[in-house]
């Protein structure tokens, strides 16, 4: 999927566990994210991008975070009723 075509807006929490997503808005959907299933980053020159595989009730995405830009999209999505 191309990161600018599937821009996302993230609610998160700061804690001891470092940065959580809890709430994604992505086009007109509101998703209340239930798990952070992991989470792992790489870099792009001087650039850190994260990664995080969170999943709801129903389906599972690979969101990514730019540190630079600040930007949240949703690299992978996945339906977990296709899974099983």
């Amino acid at each position: 999927m191309d990161e600018q075509d599937n821009l996302v807006e993230i609610i998160v929490s700061f804690g001891v566990q470092g940065v959580v997503p809890h709430v994604m808005k992505w086009g007109k959907a509101t998703y209340k994210l239930a798990k952070v299933n992991l989470v792992h980053t790489i870099k792009e020159g001087a650039v850190r991008i994260y990664f995080f595989s969170v999943s709801d009730d129903a389906n599972a995405w690979k969101l990514g975070f730019n540190t630079e830009t600040l930007t949240w999209w949703v690299e992978d999505q996945y339906s977990l009723a296709e899974a099983t």
